[in-house]
């Protein structure tokens, strides 16, 4: 139903899976007739902020939920939640549980039966919202909308309530035997006082005042997403009951290891906190041992190839890109994407042009060269919303002998135990 106006059903046809699938990952990884994703392949597609749909050798996933602006019909995002509830994924995996992620999580679980994964806090929040939400006469009120007969949610808790960040590291086997997925609890950004050993990058204003496409776009005054006082015409208000509570600011990191091909890895991650100081908004009383513990982590992983993670902190305006560049240089990465450039901080729609100018100068500053940095696959709104990056997990530039040994130590056996093609392209 890619296109039309909020219609969810209960039940999603085949047509409407195969439309919103070829949507989000393209019409050439898309089976035509059973909507099967290519297994060979890991798919992202930036539905805006931190919301990746994923394909991870055929499991299709949403990495967060949040939509930037849930249009009555499709305008600055090109789909509308219709088509998240369409594209059927089995798993929705919630980086924390402030409302720019979690945003239509337990009304996607509910419409799909898709399985969530978050913390313990962030599952009571989302429970909480289904709760909501399955007693909201607007959205069960409309046979569009409402949800299946008997509808629950299942929420995985992925670590333990007051959990220190970097003590669970927990092996989650959703994906098996195709992919292992590490998940733990890291640091939510939070600001610090200027840091005096940091070469700051400017602010991204320096760059851009304004963005020139949006007054042709949009009038002066239209809101870029809608208010939490009310709902546009035909509009589903869905607001986690997280924002703000005890789920908010307690972030995971997953790190994803593909067990065929060249052993892909990629790892996800919608926050990042001040690993110098050890502290995040979730982790107030932090120490620099914290920040260390999480580090090592970072560095102990199997390599990684493609880091999508957070360019936009709490801590921008006291010290620029510092707390991103620190989880970047962790994991030192083949590829990095840059996320949560349309929420939080100074950041707001339309400026990622502008982040980009500040982010290359930091570079700079560094006394790098873009040779000795990661490749950075950046991410302009609304331009590149819904374009499938496609990587493919037999390419030979992912062979790294020194992935083996972490696999092992992580994902608990030899991967070549799982496949005998390993290493053939």
């Amino acid at each position: 139903m890619a296109g039309s106006a909020l219609s969810t059903t209960a039940h999603a046809n085949n047509g409407d899976l195969i439309a919103a699938r070829q949507k989000f990952f393209g019409d050439e990884n898309v089976d035509p007739e059973s909507g099967r994703v290519s297994p060979d392949k890991v798919i992202l597609s930036w539905l805006s902020n931190s919301t990746l749909a994923a394909s991870i050798a055929g499991h299709v996933l949403l990495l967060d939920t949040y939509v930037t602006r849930l249009e009555v019909s499709p305008g600055r995002t090109p789909f509308v939640i219709g088509d998240l509830v369409a594209l059927k994924p089995e798993g929705l995996l919630i980086g924390h549980g402030h409302f720019d992620h979690a945003d239509n999580a337990a009304y996607i679980a509910a419409m799909t039966g898709a399985k969530l994964y978050a913390t313990a806090e962030t599952c009571v929040a989302l429970q909480a919202d289904f709760a909501r939400e399955q007693a909201d006469p607007a959205i069960q009120g409309n046979p569009a909308t409402a949800f299946p007969h008997k509808a629950s949610i299942s929420c995985n808790t992925v670590t333990t309530t007051g959990s220190v960040p970097g003590t669970q590291i927990v092996k989650l086997d959703f994906l098996e035997p195709d992919a292992c997925v590490i998940a733990f609890r890291h640091l939510h950004s939070v600001a610090v006082p200027v840091d005096p050993t940091w070469p700051r990058a400017p602010n991204p204003s320096v760059y851009y005042a304004v963005d020139p496409r949006d007054p042709g776009l949009f009038p002066a005054g239209t809101p870029l997403a809608p208010g939490k006082s009310g709902t546009l015409p035909g509009q589903i208000n869905i607001a986690t009951s997280g924002s703000g509570g005890p789920g908010g600011p307690i972030p995971l990191f997953f790190d994803f290891v593909l067990r065929e091909g060249r052993h892909f890895t990629f790892a996800w991650y919608n926050s990042s906190g001040a690993l110098k100081e050890g502290l995040g908004s979730g982790w107030p009383n932090g120490t620099p041992a914290d920040g260390q513990r999480i580090t090592n982590i970072l560095k102990s992983l199997p390599a990684t190839d493609v880091d999508a993670g957070t360019i936009a902190t709490a801590n921008f305006d006291n010290n620029s890109y510092r707390d991103p560049f620190a989880y970047i240089q962790a994991l030192n990465p083949k590829i990095f994407i840059p996320l949560h450039l349309t929420t939080g901080s100074t950041f707001k729609e339309s400026i990622s042009p502008a982040v980009y100018g500040g982010y290359l100068d930091q570079i700079k500053r560094l006394g790098l060269t873009l040779d000795q940095w990661p490749d950075t696959r950046w991410l302009v709104d609304p331009e590149d919303y819904a374009k499938p990056i496609v990587y493919d997990i037999r390419d030979p530039r992912w062979d790294n002998p020194k992935k083996l040994p972490a696999i092992k130590h992580y994902c608990g056996s030899d991967p070549d135990d799982h496949h005998d093609d390993h290493g053939k392209p």
